[in-house]
């Protein structure tokens, strides 16, 4: 989808009895870097990337048809199609439906050049067998129903709204529409509203029954799994799908040279402004995009690129950012600058032309160039280690012509030399090739050459794979395996150490920190400082700069996130590897215990912060959230940490933020005396111990820490409604508070009970109800968090909408609240609850990250992961009459509080 990633899911095995198994096997066709590529007879395209290292499989279809692909009245269509292959099948009333009931991960997206789904779940023969069987039947057995249709259309045009709410997202999309003639990549994905609204259900079949078949589509299987054992599982399932007659013409339209300046303005309501800037360029394949790869670092990188420097840091922009189109066909060169009200628009766009078109007389350094290498080298080596992600980034590459364009990639950056990036450059970043400019009469205009399109075979012919990513142990995921395998120690200054060693893929080690600091007197008045004072530890130390430690960080091939605040104190993440882990210790060390808070550095910082809030205050999303939130802590004075700002409020507040005031927070209440420090992955015990005693083992804080308590609000039956004039989309969020801990006995038949509502994806009752049945809603959901230290809960509903609908919506929300509390649950509902929430547990635990932060909230509460077994255990127990009676007994609809927000004087549309 264009706007929001789908819920976790998985899909019901059943048989396709129809299919006979075909005698001719899978024909191997190469094998390069660990990928093993393989054809069956009716032209179905196999990669296998077997990992026993992560306990999870990923299943990813991709099919060679996107909106490039689309004709006159088209628009749409293969994202159309996206939402209803969720739909009915062959074998399957709901797919989406299905797939939810099973906790599997699942997304569906669809681009220019291709549309990808794929399904992640804990590895396991029969999960794997049904996701099999589920891809083939949707690959030619989806039914694109008219009732279908009918009922997600409002659906689509929910999202279609919710983009229209994004006034960036809408200047991009003109200004790439301006950009091209005649190619089908002006287009957005998400088609012409007429197109959409009228398509015609025959031809919206012809377009599936065309596109969707095996000859035009790659089929990747990663992960966990039995190579063997899976290749004839794909050969009896897929081979059974009969080859296609028909033959799928070539795309060949070709953008003429641009013969002079573009330019585009929009004019509407939003909270920030922008320019953006757009040039023509080869496609993928072509040896040239290396260059643009390379020009998008060292002009659009935060904090080392030039329109960082140029714009960000002096204050006329409040960011920059930049990508190339990475497509099959010759695509553009992408840069812009979000701007805050009372910037300079016609002076940040002059400095964005001058800057980007000003390569020609300053050409890109050798340090940047290296740079650009160095970030490229380590999201590589991130994606090689992350089975889910490398499939999705595969389907780009196979989109644009071959799956080994994404080696290629990595090889061509690897050579590139520094003349050869700047002549490139300097034929494509053209005034003639610009989109934003004015057009102008010239005699002798400079025109760029024109771009051809590049076949991947070409591109390949000299291409060698390297040897594939070192794999690390079979690791048992399971709570009683971390609580055998986790090390756990205090320091002398009371902070608390947890270590579990594993050899893990590309030897990767995960680190999760997390600080509290603070009481309730010594924190009032602070919370600015609070909540900013992580996001601000990297901006520069006593002996690096910000961009001294960004670069530092990418070298060191590691990802460092900082964030606090208030109440919670300070959650800082590391991931990085074997060889580099003391290094990158050393160096977070260095940025928690030693910042300095550069004065210019925190007046970019204030200016991004305003920026973004300035936006969100006009967005429904951010305006129904923030209105309850504010209301629940309305009994807090505004001095009080736990008290909530409203926007114009918190705005001021955050103006006002110094650098002497960051340092003297960080110099009162930054030490280490109450904390928890995590280490998962590829490390040895017996060097980091004392490397992080040395570190962190003296430090403390002048100031003493207690936690603040938060009471659960005397609040109940509220009705808040906030009015957000010309926005196409509306959100509403509701709050059941319960005096409840997530120790407390019911708490797992809670857990069960909001899952089937709202947290189980397309077959919770929520979206069932709002997005299947009525189709007036693309999201809705529900979620239960409980403290672990004072009885307060609290059950979250939401639901995004066309403001016209909210009558349908509001009624839709209380009777499905209505009916879970009269009816309770269904046998069916239970069972699949139980399946669903145990594969997703064993889905997180997989993943070193979180483990690493469950482990660093498990030692602050004094657990371990036997905790959460015993409520998975719990839970399992619980009956039928156990779950409904605990619903009775907390869930009362008429004490929940709901904020809306959106234009809702808006008529309902004429049908």
């Amino acid at each position: 989808m264009r706007l929001h990633p789908r819920h976790a899911a998985l899909l019901l095995a059943l048989p396709l009895a129809a299919m006979a198994a075909p005698t001719a096997t899978p024909t191997p066709v190469r094998e390069a870097e660990g990928i093993r590529e393989y054809r069956l007879p009716n032209g179905l395209q196999v990669l296998l990337i077997p990992d026993a290292t992560k306990p999870t499989v990923t299943v990813n279809v991709t099919y060679r048809v996107g909106s490039r692909h689309e004709g006159y009245g088209e628009t749409g269509m293969a994202h159309l199609l996206e939402h209803l292959v969720f739909k009915t099948t062959k074998q399957f009333a709901n797919v989406g439906a299905e797939l939810s009931k099973r906790g599997m991960q699942f997304n569906g997206s669809t681009g220019p050049d291709r549309t990808n789904y794929f399904e992640t779940f804990p590895a396991n023969a029969e999960a794997l067998s049904w996701a099999l069987r589920m891809e083939a039947d949707r690959m030619t057995g989806a039914k694109v129903l008219k009732s279908d249709l009918d009922t997600e259309m409002s659906v689509v045009r929910n999202e279609m709204e919710a983009g229209e709410n994004n006034a960036f997202g809408i200047l991009v999309q003109r200004t790439q529409a301006a950009a091209y003639q005649w190619h089908s990549y002006g287009r957005s994905t998400i088609g012409a509203r007429s197109d959409v609204e009228n398509v015609d259900i025959p031809n919206l079949q012809a377009f599936y029954r065309r596109h969707y078949q095996p000859d035009n589509a790659t089929l990747i299987v990663a992960g966990a799994f039995d190579p063997a054992k899976t290749l004839a599982e794909v050969q009896r399932v897929f081979g059974a799908l009969p080859k296609p007659t028909r033959k799928l013409p070539p795309t060949y339209t070709i953008e003429p040279v641009q013969e002079g300046e573009r330019l585009v303005t929009l004019r509407r309501p939003s909270g920030n402004q922008g320019v953006f800037v757009s040039y023509h360029i080869p496609p993928l394949a072509s040896p040239d995009f290396t260059a643009f790869d390379i020009a998008v670092t060292a002009l659009a990188d935060t904090p080392s690129g030039r329109l960082h420097k140029r714009l960000v840091e002096p204050g006329l922009a409040a960011q920059s950012f930049g990508w190339p189109g990475r497509n099959a066909e010759p695509g553009l060169l992408n840069f812009g600058l979000v701007l805050k009200e009372d910037n300079d628009v016609e002076r940040a766009q002059q400095l964005l032309v001058d800057t980007v078109e000003g390569l020609a007389k300053e050409p890109i350094t050798a340090e940047e160039l290296q740079r650009a290498k160095t970030q490229w080298t380590q999201r590589f080596d991130d994606l090689m280690a992350n089975p889910q992600q490398l499939c999705v980034t595969l389907s780009e590459a196979i989109a644009a012509g071959d799956w080994r364009l994404l080696f290629l990639m990595r090889n061509r950056i690897e050579a590139a030399q520094l003349d050869e990036v700047n002549a490139t450059l300097q034929k494509w970043i053209l005034p003639s090739n610009r989109s934003l400019g004015r057009l102008f009469a010239t005699a002798a205009p400079v025109r760029t050459p024109l771009a051809q399109a590049v076949p991947a075979a070409d591109a390949l012919k000299d291409y060698v794979p390297k040897a594939a990513v070192a794999a690390g142990e079979v690791f048992d995921t399971s709570p009683a395996n971390f609580d055998r395998r986790t090390q756990r120690y205090q320091l002398p200054n009371g902070l608390q150490v947890a270590l579990v060693p594993k050899r893990s893929r590309g030897e990767t080690v995960e680190v999760a920190l997390n600080l509290q600091y603070g009481t309730l007197e010594a924190l009032r008045g602070k919370r600015v400082e609070a909540n900013l004072v992580g996001e601000a530890l990297a901006l520069g130390t006593k002996t690096h700069t910000r961009a001294q430690i960004s670069d530092s960080f990418d070298r060191l091939k590691t990802r460092f996130n900082a964030g606090s605040g208030a109440t919670d104190g300070a959650r800082l993440s590391l991931g990085s590897r074997r060889g580099q882990l003391a290094e990158a210790l050393t160096l977070m060390a260095e940025v928690l215990r030693e910042p300095v808070f550069p004065a210019s550095e925190v007046e970019q910082l204030v200016r991004q912060q305003v920026t973004n809030l300035e936006e969100m205050a006009q967005q429904p999303q951010g305006v129904a959230p923030q209105a309850l939130q504010q209301a629940l802590a309305a009994a807090y004075p505004a001095d009080d940490p736990r008290a909530f700002l409203g926007f114009p409020d918190y705005i001021a507040a955050i103006k006002g933020l110094t650098t002497e005031k960051l340092q003297a927070f960080h110099r009162d209440f930054f030490g280490a005396a109450h904390g928890e420090l995590v280490l998962v992955g590829d490390f040895d015990p017996a060097e980091v111990k004392p490397l992080v005693e040395r570190l962190f083992g003296s430090w403390t804080a002048p100031q003493a820490y207690a936690r603040l308590t938060t009471p659960l609000p005397a609040v109940q039956g509220l009705k808040l409604n906030t009015a957000l004039k010309d926005k196409a989309n509306a959100m509403v969020l509701g709050a059941l508070l319960l005096p409840m801990t997530d120790d407390d006995p019911d708490y797992a038949a809670l857990r069960i009970a909001t899952h089937v509502l709202g947290a189980s994806g397309f077959d919770s009752r929520l979206l069932t109800r709002l997005r299947q049945k009525d189709g007036v809603s693309y999201g809705a959901g529900a979620w239960l968090n409980a403290s672990s230290f004072e009885p307060r809960a609290q059950i979250d509903v939401y639901a995004i909408f066309a403001p016209e609908n909210r009558a349908r919506v509001e009624a839709g929300l209380n009777d499905e609240l209505a009916r879970l509390v009269r009816d309770g649950l269904t046998q069916a509902e239970l069972d699949t609850a139980k399946r669903a929430m145990k594969a997703q547990a064993d889905t997180w635990r997989s993943e070193d990250g979180a483990v690493a932060g469950a482990i660093a909230g498990h030692l602050e509460r004094g657990r371990q992961f036997k905790w959460n077994a015993d409520l998975d255990a719990r839970g399992e127990a619980l009956t039928l009459a156990q779950v409904n009676a605990a619903i009775k007994r907390w869930m009362d609809p008429a004490k929940a509080n709901w904020s809306w927000a959106g234009d809702f004087d808006k008529k309902p549309a004429a049908k």
